[in-house]
């Protein structure tokens, strides 16, 4: 996982018939929290960078 992929988290809570999230991997400097290892996204409907457990997202297009 790098900076400029695509990415989604498989297993998020939406309503049923919405799209995935889609998010954009901003930082993949990895920052521990506790005893996961986070990436910087920012997500198609959000003005911020969130710090997601890398092992929680899934890789659907990566960058050039």
């Amino acid at each position: 996982m790098k900076a400029g992929d695509l990415v989604i988290m498989p297993g998020e809570s939406i309503r049923s018939g919405e799209p995935a999230s889609i998010g954009l991997i901003v930082d993949d400097r990895q920052k521990i929290s506790g005893n996961m290892r986070r990436v910087g996204v920012m997500w198609c409907d959000s003005l911020v960078v969130d710090w997601e457990p890398a092992d929680w997202l899934e890789v659907v297009k990566e960058s050039e």
